[in-house]
């Protein structure tokens, strides 16, 4: 299912939505955001290490992050909300996913993704080193930063 999803190039499709957090019990109420930095756990589950938005990383963040882990202002992380996800169509046999979202969607995105790339880039070896103080055996190149999201109430799959 995420290899052919992610041939439609629209992000990473979770296959286990429902976040996961140890950390706050707030995080699981709004789920995967915008500025989340984790990785993809072994059942499909988004795995939330930290988040770097300032306007909601205080209520979910762990205590203990060093500096440079989020963008220096508010102003920097605002994000747009896009138009309704509408039915789409993308066939690429002789495999392939069909991700079917009755009630559509809703998508938001950063207004300047660029100061997460510039962001990502000054620090992803800090972030890495850090899911290593968590406890968390990763591999390299399995840390995501969300820079945006599709979010749904209902959706169906099949694989061919």
């Amino acid at each position: 299912y995420t290899r052919s999803m992610l041939e439609c190039m629209v992000g990473y499709p979770l296959y286990e939505p429902e976040p996961f957090s140890e950390l706050s019990v707030e995080y699981p109420r709004n789920g995967v955001n915008i500025g989340d930095v984790g990785f993809v756990a072994e059942d499909g589950t988004f795995d939330f290490l930290f988040n770097i938005c300032p306007p909601q990383n205080s209520s979910i963040n762990p205590s203990n992050l060093p500096a440079g882990f989020s963008l220096e202002t508010t102003e920097h992380s605002k994000t747009r909300k896009m138009r309704p996800l509408l039915r789409k169509t993308h066939l690429a046999p002789p495999t392939g996913a069909i991700l079917e979202l009755p009630e559509g969607a809703i998508q938001a995105g950063p207004i300047d993704p660029g100061l997460f790339a510039d962001l990502a880039k000054r620090h992803g070896v800090e972030w890495y080193e850090y899911t290593k103080t968590r406890r968390r055996g990763i591999s390299n190149g399995s840390l995501y930063l969300v820079t945006s999201f599709t979010k749904c109430a209902q959706w169906g799959i099949a694989l061919f």
